[in-house]
């Protein structure tokens, strides 16, 4: 599929999403989807550098905070309009990414990640310690109750941002499928190797951390407006730096896709988290998928879906089976004392254990060990009297202890049925 078309279909995705939430008239819609969307700019924009490129930045916060501030910055001097805004954004934080990769990209691994984190630091103290922008204050940013010919200023905020969505998201597609993107997988897969094929390493390491900050400051521009009130906490957040990683890590880190997939799923999971429960269990729910992710599909869902038995090597330890399923139950205690608009959280754990007792089930040869986990989602979600909840206990410590118990077939017992099924 050619980009011009490509970039139609979402354009045309886009303006779909935003007709049918006029449609739907409910303004808090626009509150939670500018938040999803803005995740979706963050996770994409990490993901070039992070996932084509393969250099992980824990430094996600401080250029969304550099996007963020320079329209403080420009707001107190001489207020512009907001695309305006998200330009200077982009300009910004694509100078200082460009400063930070020359600074740090020498390095590699571990030492690179925590070079990013402290220039995260170095800026959040240069920040609390600037007057003109707030200083540790904070700052309010008074924006219009409404926008000519759309209405509502969140919905023109939200529209800006499913266009910055649209925009990144072609971006990152065009340079998946281009030769710079194929320099990115060089430098991802083997750096010394790629060196020594002649590929400019430092040159495309410096054009990925430019793209990337470029567009972590497109998504921290229009922040301020709709926040109402900045300070370093809220934009030099911990939920910034952790959910655009986590994200691509859910998806898959090596298409467009993926970053995509998981900013829509984990960010409207904790949407659904802060109305429901609090905003205090967003981060415990990234941390148990990620835990579940990287041990179930270290690739990401979008390789789990390509190579299905990753899962059942995952679970070929009968410890890695218990500790995992443990991990999953623990917060569907937590999550059934709530309201029930927290089932939608609750079965997405549900939904996890159902797959992990059907892996070690297949791995066994017992795949009705799932049937477990599943009548014990039944026994929670139907109403009925409080015993049907000791059911769903009872079946979820049954395929637990068959898990543990049951051992996969030895390489004796398969032989006859190998030789029974030749020719």
């Amino acid at each position: 599929m050619r980009t011009g078309v490509f970039f139609l279909i979402c354009a045309a995705v886009a303006a779909a999403v935003f007709g049918l939430f006029r449609a739907i008239g409910n303004d808090y819609l626009f509150f939670a989807g500018y938040v999803v969307l803005q995740y979706i700019v963050l996770a994409t924009a990490w993901n070039i550098l992070g996932g084509y490129t393969g250099y992980v930045n824990f430094g996600s916060a401080a250029f969304f905070a550099l996007g963020a501030y320079s329209s403080v910055f420009l707001h107190k001097f001489y207020p512009l309009p907001i695309p305006l805004l998200i330009v200077i954004g982009a300009v910004v934080s694509g100078i200082v990414g460009l400063g930070m990769g020359y600074l740090t990209l020498r390095l590699r691994g571990a030492f690179f990640a925590i070079a990013t984190l402290a220039m995260a630091v170095v800026l959040q103290t240069l920040v609390v310690n600037w007057t003109y922008v707030g200083g540790a204050r904070g700052a309010y940013v008074i924006r219009p109750s409404s926008v000519p010919l759309i209405g509502d200023y969140v919905h023109y905020l939200f529209l800006l941002m499913l266009a910055l969505a649209v925009i990144a998201i072609t971006t990152a597609r065009v340079i998946e499928r281009s030769r710079l993107g194929y320099g990115f997988a060089t430098i991802r897969d083997d750096e010394l190797a790629a060196e020594a094929s002649g590929v400019p390493t430092l040159r495309l390491k410096l054009i990925a951390t430019t793209i990337s900050g470029a567009l972590m400051g497109t998504a921290g521009a229009p922040f301020p407006y709709y926040i109402g009130y900045l300070q370093p906490t809220s934009a030099f957040a911990l939920d910034y730096a952790v959910n655009s990683i986590a994200m691509p890590m859910i998806g898959g880190t090596t298409s467009w896709l993926g970053p995509l997939i998981g900013a829509i799923l984990l960010g409207s999971l904790q949407q659904v988290a802060t109305v429901t429960i609090s905003s205090a269990v967003n981060l415990l729910i990234v941390g148990l998928l990620i835990v579940d992710c990287v041990i179930i599909a270290p690739k990401g869902i979008l390789g789990l879906i390509q190579d299905r038995r990753s899962a059942g090597t995952a679970v070929a330890d009968p410890a890695v089976f218990a500790l995992l399923y443990v991990v999953n139950v623990i917060p569907l205690y937590f999550l059934h004392q709530e309201a029930l608009s927290a089932r939608p959280l609750e079965i997405i754990f549900w939904a996890i254990l159902v797959y992990l007792a059907f892996m070690r089930g297949r791995l066994v040869g017992q795949s009705a060990l799932a049937a477990l986990p599943l009548a014990g989602a039944v026994a929670s979600f139907v109403p009925g009297p409080p015993w049907l909840w000791l059911v769903a206990a009872l079946c979820n410590l049954a395929c637990l202890a068959g898990g543990l118990l049951l051992k996969p077939p030895s390489t004796a017992d398969l032989v006859p049925a190998i030789r029974s099924r030749a020719p």
